[in-house]
């Protein structure tokens, strides 16, 4: 085997020309499905994948379209749902079809080249949301997905089909970025665009352009890219600041390109071989409250599907064992989704996963200093898990929410106090109007108003945690958020949190430098809510949460139901606001005292 190159991201062009072996496959996985593809279709993870599909063979006789209406409905209202549904959906029966015809079922053939003619036909891959961009996000996994559609059938598909899905992958990805790749904005990013787009746009090279030197400049391009997406799109303890959601997302087709140039450098190139990918896979495991279930900071939600074929061969180059903990039942069924329309990873997940959940191990403390994440643990008397999961940073992160203080509390599989998770994406969820919708300002954060003021935006608006104990049988946190508000005279605000079996206390205090104003204290939950004077009762599936304010005495709870806003961002539940407002004093605090019973 070649020697390992210690920097595969600063190759140049000539450098990977020559260590690309001629005549090497892309995934050498297929081949030898090929060669015993009933075994492969008995498999238990194939079954799994194609019952996933089977709703999407009822309609497919009707392509869905993307009308044109439907594309200008985001300029004229933003709304993105009504082109994006059919746009998603086009794509994931093409890829059960395709996945379908592999194993056997020629008679999808006409289907599946509809289905692919259909795509070429489109006027624009790039979704109405990102107009002005020459390749997105779905552009180029759009590529991606055509390319390995192409390969996985082969000449089976009729010449016209393949001659035209090569030309539409010419004219829409390969040449401008070739051309234009110093104008793409997100080329040198530090976010989830640079690992979809630069590794999408790379693999789509690498399986369909016949000549060497243009697969090796794209390949070079595309490194260049993503070493910045690994060195700025993570701190150095490898948290992603966008969330477990956008960790994901931004590295599933990382994973597949790397695994393609592995196998083709004859394992010369391994972008996966790092201890800074180790750290980086590390990171979800830490946000975890319970199987499937992730702290919701950052546009998350907090049920989330993983692509287990990307997970295990992630787990198996890096020899991060927690990421074990993501293989587990998905947490949702519907097919349709960011995370699982893709014939890419579809293909990925029944040759890398061999179809076993595994059993979910027990959750520990975890502390992420540079991102400013915490995860304290303790158990009820009746061994029930208690989670408390709390974020500092600051306020300007990709996806950001103004959100420094936040915490979560999760117990025995459910969440009582939440982060509310992501708005619904719009036209004004990612403009200047972003932070009009609570989701993403502070308004819907466990985290105090001052004198009316929400949290600011902006990277100077920031919290740090000053002090932790963990992993002893007396836990705590503290953090300092002062200046996540724009109040000249707020010296200090600290907030405590001591978990200790079913019973945390939460105490904040605060410090005027003069002028004190009011402060309005909040906690947020999906749960049913009772409020009574200085009691309130949270009421979960499995467990109550018992609050009584200690500090101020005369404090009072009340009680805002969010029901226009829940609905405006297409929640199922009814987002609930418990409030407490403290007296303009120099120094004052609150304190309470909760109960899981």
């Amino acid at each position: 085997m070649p020697q390992l190159i210690l920097d595969p991201f600063r190759l140049t062009a000539s450098e990977i020309e020559q260590l690309i072996v001629p005549g090497t496959s892309h995934l050498p996985e297929l081949g030898t499905a090929r060669r015993d593809l009933d075994a492969l279709n008995n498999a238990p993870q194939t079954q799994i994948i194609l019952a996933q599909t089977e709703s999407l063979m009822e309609s497919l006789p009707q392509v869905p379209q993307t009308s044109y209406t439907h594309y200008r409905l985001f300029q004229r209202t933003g709304d993105r749902k009504n082109y994006e549904t059919p746009y998603f959906l086009k794509r994931a029966q093409l890829a059960g079809t395709t996945l379908r015809m592999f194993f056997g079922q020629v008679e999808l053939k006409d289907t599946v080249q509809d289905y692919l003619w259909s795509i070429c036909e489109e006027t624009n891959w790039v979704l109405p949301a990102h107009e002005n961009d020459i390749i997105d996000l779905f552009s180029a996994e759009t590529g991606f997905a055509l390319a390995e559609t192409l390969t996985l059938l082969g000449d089976t598909l009729d010449v016209e089909v393949r001659l035209r899905v090569r030309a539409e992958i010419e004219h829409r990805t390969f040449d401008p970025y070739l051309r234009y790749y110093r104008a793409l904005w997100w080329h040198k990013a530090g976010m989830n665009w640079n690992g979809v787009c630069n590794s999408s746009v790379a693999a789509t090279f690498l399986l369909l352009e016949r000549e060497p030197s243009r697969v090796a400049r794209a390949l070079e391009i595309a490194l260049t890219g993503l070493r910045v997406y690994l060195d700025a799109g993570f701190e150095k303890d490898g948290t992603s600041n966008e969330g477990v959601s956008y960790w994901q997302y931004g590295l599933i087709n990382f994973v597949a390109l790397s695994e393609m140039l592995r196998a083709r450098t004859n394992g010369a190139v391994d972008l996966l071989s790092s201890q800074r990918m180790r750290d980086i896979a590390a990171y979800p495991a830490k946000l975890l409250l319970s199987p499937s279930m992730f702290a919701t900071f950052s546009d998350c939600d907090d049920a989330l599907n993983f692509n287990y074929g990307i997970v295990t061969r992630l787990m198996e180059r890096t020899d991060e064992q927690s990421l074990a903990s993501l293989l587990t039942p998905p947490a949702v069924s519907e097919l349709i989704s960011n995370t699982n329309w893709r014939l890419t990873m579809m293909l990925r997940n029944f040759l890398w996963w061999d179809g076993t959940y595994y059993t979910p191990t027990p959750i520990t403390d975890a502390y992420l200093p540079l991102g400013g994440v915490a995860r304290l643990v303790t158990r009820m008397p009746q061994d029930a898990q208690v989670v408390l999961v709390i974020k500092a940073g600051h306020n300007d992160e990709n996806h950001n929410h103004n959100d420094i203080g936040s915490f979560i509390l999760h117990v025995d599989n459910e969440t009582l106090l939440t982060d509310p998770g992501r708005g619904l994406y719009s036209r004004d969820y990612f403009n200047q109007h972003r932070y009009e919708n609570i989701f993403a300002n502070s308004y819907s954060h466990s985290v105090p108003r001052i004198d009316g003021q929400l949290q600011k935006e902006g990277k100077e608006f920031r919290g740090e945690i000053v002090n932790i104990e963990m992993n002893t049988p007396s836990k705590s946190i503290e953090l300092e958020f002062a200046r996540a508000y724009p109040l000249t005279n707020l010296a200090s605000a600290r907030r405590h949190i001591t978990p200790d079996s079913n019973i945390i206390t939460l105490r904040d205090v605060f410090r005027f430098s003069e002028n004190p104003v009011e402060i309005e204290e909040t906690l947020m939950t999906w749960c049913d809510v009772e409020i009574n004077g200085t009691t309130a009762i949270i009421r979960g599936k499995h467990h109550t949460l018992h609050l009584t304010i200690e500090t101020p005495s005369d404090a009072r709870f009340a009680l805002e139901r969010l029901e226009k806003e829940s609905r405006e961002n297409a929640k199922t539940e009814i987002l609930k606001r418990l409030s407490v407002v403290l007296p303009a004093q120099i120094e004052t605090q609150f304190r309470v005292r909760m109960e899981i019973l």
